[in-house]
């Protein structure tokens, strides 16, 4: 069968069975109305509806589903197809919380932290959070880790705060949210001795676990301490420029203005000796070498040049070569555009876990770019950068500011 009808025989089977899930769904079925929710939320099969997303998950919700109170009380917290209704809000996370769920006893917390649709009380987030730590919930850990090492309605205790820190990273998995912020308030206080024996050694093993994830905080750090050496770390300019150069591309400022100082000597990367030195199988340097002369870091740009270090990492499977000589392609710098390339190098860097190139590999397939538009292909792809920390991505898959209210 032709790729077009092929895509097009997909796209009928999958509406047929989204209108079987909402003729259960009408018919009382809780779990079919909370997926038909969910649909419309994230406008998979159907176009987006808040409105009518609001209206399943209340089905749901009426009939005990605590995920779908979940998602209703979310909708009235932030006014996404109903009125924004903080007290609504409220009365769904307790209907949800009183059963035990975790993920609404957090939910609530923050809302009696926030004073949102209750009396602030931060006795009351405390409570709250406790019940859902105890559970082993990452952010209700974070939250409680953050209130101690604050001081803010407790004691400041830096033994407990970190007791919690670290009970959210032994108790969570990578793809949950907060995981990574809790990996780096570890490492923070490995690094500074803050309740807890100092060690840089755990501390750079933390920090280099989120960066991996691809926390810009900890790329950041990670780099950082490379570059200036700590107690037992070497100084390695190398891996330097390789984790603030993760970070820089996200944003972070700093992070690029260390890249600058690191360019007191450009000469020495940029001379035909330094180049010549690089071996057929020393990925690192190739990719930093194409890093720099794609950016003028220090040296004088050159884009085909880039290319074609960026090309000998990429073939020895460095992931960040792939995902950066994407990028370079998919503008037709140094090479004219090509997108079947483009999207073989994501998928390269993509199923080794890199969250830039799932992240852009859901926006291909979201766009229909070089592929058929599929905007769940787009969706999963998106979830997987998200569960590693791309912000992008969290926002691309709900465009509320979670990160405010879960914080």
């Amino acid at each position: 069968m032709p790729p077009v009808e092929r895509q097009l025989a997909e796209t009928m089977d999958a509406l047929q069975a989204f209108g079987r899930m909402e003729r259960d769904a009408q018919l009382g079925d809780i779990e079919a109305q909370f997926l038909v929710g969910t649909a419309y939320f994230d406008g998979e099969q159907v176009a987006r509806d808040r409105q009518r997303s609001a209206h399943w998950f209340r089905r749901a919700a009426e009939q005990g589903h605590l995920e779908g109170q979940c998602r209703l009380a979310a909708h009235y917290a932030e006014g996404l197809g109903v009125p924004r209704d903080h007290a609504e809000a409220v009365i769904w996370y307790r209907r949800a919380a009183d059963t035990g769920y975790a993920e609404a006893q957090c939910a609530l917390g923050s809302m009696y932290a926030r004073g949102h649709g209750v009396e602030s009380s931060r006795e009351q987030a405390l409570h709250w959070w406790g019940l859902a730590a105890d559970q082993g919930h990452v952010q209700a850990c974070v939250n409680l880790g953050v209130s101690h090492y604050f001081g803010r309605g407790v004691p400041r205790d830096a033994e407990l705060a970190f007791a919690f820190y670290s009970k959210a990273v032994e108790r969570g998995n990578p793809d949950a949210r907060g995981y990574g912020d809790a990996l780096c308030s570890v490492a923070h206080m490995y690094c500074d001795g803050i309740g807890v024996a100092r060690s840089t050694r755990l501390g750079a093993l933390h920090y280099r676990r989120a960066a991996e994830l691809g926390n810009a905080s900890a790329q950041f750090a990670l780099g950082r301490m490379f570059m200036d050496g700590s107690d037992g770390l070497p100084v390695d300019p190398q891996q330097a420029r390789h984790w603030l150069g993760l970070a820089a591309a996200q944003g972070d400022n700093e992070a690029t203005q260390r890249l600058a100082s690191l360019d007191a000597e450009p000469a020495s990367v940029q001379s035909p000796e330094r180049a010549s030195r690089l071996g057929p199988q020393d990925a690192e340097g190739q990719f930093d070498l194409g890093r720099r002369l794609s950016t003028g870091d220090g040296v004088a740009r050159n884009d085909p040049e880039a290319v074609r270090w960026l090309a000998l990492a990429a073939e020895r499977d460095h992931v960040a070569a792939q995902c950066l000589l994407a990028q370079m392609i998919d503008g037709g710098r140094g090479v004219p555009r090509n997108v079947e390339e483009v999207i073989r190098l994501y998928r390269m860097a993509a199923t080794q876990g890199y969250p830039e190139a799932q992240y852009e590999l859901g926006r291909f397939h979201e766009n229909g770019d070089g592929v058929p538009r599929n905007l769940s292909v787009a969706r999963a792809w998106y979830r997987k950068a998200a569960a590693r920390g791309h912000l992008k991505a969290m926002r691309r898959l709900d465009p509320r500011p979670w990160w405010k209210f879960w914080s």
